[in-house]
């Protein structure tokens, strides 16, 4: 698949997940036939989770290697890539809503406890972390940031992106979890 293919198929998809819904029976020249949707998306919407951007900047492509001493480490990317610092303060009870993201992200939890459940786990199981831990989500892995506690959380998260598109893309319930 071609650069400006996977650029397009990107942009379909965030059409798509921000709600910009057009339904087609044809297809025009240059453009695929859109599917009618039959029932609204289930989003859910987050709640007391407050982002709150620090910092973007673009990286384009790049092949980091880094070695000093015994610690070694890689980063790679072969597309052209934007860098996105957050912070993000979670209240008691405060939860991210199902997302994903188009590109890996870092979270480090600063103050309190982030509580993150995956879409793909039939058990739903609980990964808790509290401040001081890191955490990373995959690039089109579903989730849901909570905080169980009774006190404020925090994080900082750092996200690689395809140069000018969103951090966070809205996802349905996986129905795995029962909240």
């Amino acid at each position: 698949m071609s650069k400006l293919e996977r650029i397009s198929l990107m942009l379909s998809a965030l059409a798509l997940a921000t709600g910009v819904f057009a339904c087609s029976d044809s297809a025009t020249r240059g453009e695929a036939a859109k599917p009618a949707l039959t029932e609204p998306p289930s989003f859910t919407v987050a709640v007391d989770f407050a982002p709150t951007l620090l910092a973007r900047g673009n990286l384009g492509t790049f092949h980091i290697q880094s070695k000093a001493g015994d610690y070694d480490a890689e980063l790679k990317s072969h597309d052209n890539t934007d860098i996105v610092v957050v912070r993000i303060v979670v209240a008691p009870g405060g939860h991210s809503g199902w997302h994903y993201h188009p590109g890996p992200v870092l979270v480090t939890v600063t103050t309190g406890t982030i509580t993150f459940y995956m879409g793909d786990d039939p058990s739903c199981s609980p990964h808790v972390h509290p401040a001081g831990t890191t955490f990373f989500e995959n690039g089109g892995m579903v989730g849901i940031a909570r905080n169980e506690g009774t006190v404020e959380a925090t994080a900082v998260a750092t996200f690689f992106v395809p140069a000018g598109s969103a951090t966070r893309l809205d996802a349905p319930a996986p129905g795995n979890c029962a909240f």
